[in-house]
């Protein structure tokens, strides 16, 4: 058994879809509105055509599942097996790794992990509560293998 999740994963929406197309078509507008005033543009112009098109295709992008970080090379996951527990919550910072043999309990309160090393050292693990399943399929993996390892678990 082994656990891996994305946390960067997105669901679709519709409202930042729709949110995105009106942001572009905004954007454009405001275009074509200067020109039929003016003849030429200025630069406040041109500069919030880009804002409000850049605004526009990230929403849009986001509102399909797909994440900008990730499509940036970002990760942050959750990966979980027979030896060890991976937590990286954010995207351009290094994770925590923890080996099941260096584990003597785990005591779990209140969406984190607290958990004693064989050496006695504490370390605090916090785990993400944006997803009430995916909290739940973590913590009876955790105590799934907690248990096949022999780790006291509270």
């Amino acid at each position: 058994m082994e656990l891996t999740i994305n946390l960067l994963a997105r669901k679709k929406s519709n409202l930042r879809i729709g949110f995105g197309m009106l942001a572009i078509l905004f954007s454009i507008l405001w275009i074509w509105i200067a020109l039929a005033e003016k003849e030429s543009l200025k630069i406040f112009d041109m500069l919030y055509f880009l804002v409000f098109l850049t605004l526009g295709i990230g929403h849009l992008i986001e509102g399909t599942g797909v994440s900008l970080v990730g499509f940036f090379g970002g990760k942050a996951l959750i990966h979980i097996n027979d030896k060890e527990i991976r937590i990286k919550q954010e995207p351009f910072t290094k994770g925590e790794t923890i080996q099941w043999d260096e584990l003597k309990s785990i005591k779990y309160k209140s969406a984190q992990y607290r958990i004693t090393k064989t050496d006695d050292s504490t370390l605090m693990l916090k785990i993400p509560t944006d997803d009430y399943n995916r909290v739940q399929s973590i913590k009876e993996t955790i105590k799934t293998f907690a248990g096949e390892k022999g780790i006291q678990i509270e």
